[in-house]
């Protein structure tokens, strides 16, 4: 017994031009204009907006790391100064 699809969306159920296939684009329609290029349409935007975020991730992962690195020299900067080192209390 095959399954009718279900939308991926609401989840109601679509008949398919090929009963073989099942992917976004198949759906009963795509020639005239139904849901297929809208599936397929939705398909592409989600792939942009993936893609996208990927981008924003590494542009902000290469941000951070600048932050980091920056911070540790100024660390590294204020240890070696004796001037700074000087106006700190110590332990007695």
């Amino acid at each position: 017994m095959s399954q009718t699809p279900c939308c991926p969306l609401c989840g109601s159920p679509m008949g398919l031009e090929d009963p073989g296939a099942a992917g976004p684009g198949d759906w009963i329609g795509a020639e005239d204009g139904g849901l297929g290029p809208l599936y397929r349409e939705v398909h592409r935007i989600r792939e942009i907006a993936e893609s996208r975020e990927a981008a924003d991730r590494g542009r902000r992962i290469a941000e951070l790391s600048r932050e980091v690195a920056e911070l540790r020299a100024t660390v590294a900067r204020l240890r070696g100064s004796p001037a700074v080192i000087s106006h700190w209390p110590t332990a007695g």
